[in-house]
């Protein structure tokens, strides 16, 4: 996609009122919608960076595709008109304010059109420590607003939000490289430019079912390779990145940095070996194995949809479907493993789009069916901290699952969407 700059028209100090809120106002939200591509709603890519002892960047990025451009006046060029407000604080309750500030932007373009609108604002934060920031978009067109929280981490030990990852000019908003090679950037708060990188290509097992108990810790794995490297004026070039890579210090002081490579044409699956993992959520065991033993695997996938469609046409949309929900997991929920393979994956590929999420900074409730109905199911899943990830939520996992779990898959294999 085509990157574009966003032009800012008001100063970075500029508040507006609409977007005073508190932490219950902020809980309250529906945020099903953040995993609804069929929405065209705002959903921002954010990244933080500490450059500076008294103050650090937040950058982030917008899809055109999501926003709606008008005319400003009857001839002239459509533009958006989109206000974005933050706030940082102290306190995990949102209510010890430190900083708050604000930027109005446009961009001129048309309805339709698929643009990565990229750009920062520079927000103070002089304590090392851990604070919560609060974004809100307001898309002025659609009179539509989109809030976010963030946890902001400036304690002394060198976690993520001390680099920057870089493709060209263009920021990564996550530690996945899409490309064979990145650019690293350190922050001038690190003080050592020697560093190791271990790499690895181990494949990651995908999630076990809601009702079965979690996977032992993955990261804890040996490496295939090692080196030392030295960024160089804090920038340091990686090129041909393995599928797993994580850089720590010289003197192993701070915590390891991680990078993951999952191929240029991710988050779509476009190999046959690729399609076939993903079916073992709906799939018997005998019917897996048989696929991955299979010396024709395309005949044996077919075979497989076309079982559990009963005809052409119902297997087409049901394939349709289930790759197109591995498809948005891979976007949204890739941790140090595919999207699919995670938590949250494995629930929004065998139940699809929440009928509502809570959210707060650090966990996600879904909820399958109405609120306070003894039939709908409702999921928690908490945002986890271990060796340094981003994204990545472990789910609340009961044995009371089991029953609603089996009746979703037999839907499938029924040829039933639900």
């Amino acid at each position: 996609m085509k990157v574009n700059s966003i032009y800012l028209f008001v100063s970075l100090a500029l508040l507006f009122l609409t977007s005073c809120f508190t932490s219950n106002e902020v809980t309250k939200y529906d945020y099903s919608y953040l995993y609804d591509e069929d929405q065209a709603i705002i959903s921002p890519k954010y990244k933080i960076f500490h450059h500076s002892q008294d103050s650090s960047t937040l950058f982030y990025e917008l899809n055109s595709g999501d926003i709606l451009y008008e005319r400003v006046f009857g001839d002239s060029a459509k533009a958006a008109n989109i206000r974005m407000k933050y706030t940082l604080f102290a306190d995990k309750d949102l209510t010890i304010v430190l900083d708050s500030g604000g930027q109005n932007l446009a961009n001129y373009g048309a309805n339709g059109q698929r643009k990565l609108l990229q750009n920062s604002v520079r927000f103070k934060f002089d304590r090392r420590e851990f604070a919560w920031l609060t974004v809100r978009f307001r898309d002025e067109n659609k009179d539509f607003n989109v809030i976010n929280i963030l946890e902001v981490d400036k304690r002394e030990n060198t976690n993520n939000q001390y680099f920057n990852y870089l493709s060209g000019e263009q920021v990564l908003f996550d530690q996945r490289s899409v490309k064979n090679s990145l650019s690293i950037q350190k922050s001038s708060l690190v003080e050592t430019d020697e560093f190791i990188m271990e790499t690895s290509n181990k494949y990651f097992n995908m999630t076990p079912p809601p009702f079965a108990r979690p996977m032992n810790y993955e990261l804890n794995v040996a490496t295939d390779d090692r080196y030392f490297f030295s960024f160089v004026d804090d920038f340091f070039y990686l090129e041909n990145p393995a599928a797993y890579n994580r850089f720590v210090s010289k003197n192993d002081s701070g915590i390891y940095n991680h990078v993951f490579y999952f191929g240029t044409q991710f988050p779509k699956l476009n190999q046959i070996t690729e399609l076939i993992d993903p079916i073992r959520y709906i799939s018997t065991s005998t019917e897996y194995k048989n696929l991955k033993a299979a010396v024709n695997p395309k005949k044996g996938l077919d075979a497989f949809w076309l079982k559990l469609g009963k005809n052409e046409a119902n297997s087409k949309e049901l394939l349709k479907e289930y790759y197109h929900r591995v498809e948005v997991a891979n976007k949204f929920f890739t941790s140090y493993k595919e999207g699919w393979k995670t938590d949250r994956g494995i629930i929004y590929i065998i139940y699809g789009i929440p009928n509502s999420i809570r959210k707060d900074a650090g966990s996600e409730v879904w909820l399958y069916g109405e609120e306070n109905n003894v039939l709908s199911v409702q999921f928690r899943f908490y945002q986890t901290e271990r060796s340094n990830i981003s994204n990545h939520y472990e789910m609340v996992r009961n044995s009371d699952y089991k029953n609603n779990w089996y009746h979703q898959v037999d839907l499938w294999r029924q040829g039933k969407i639900d």
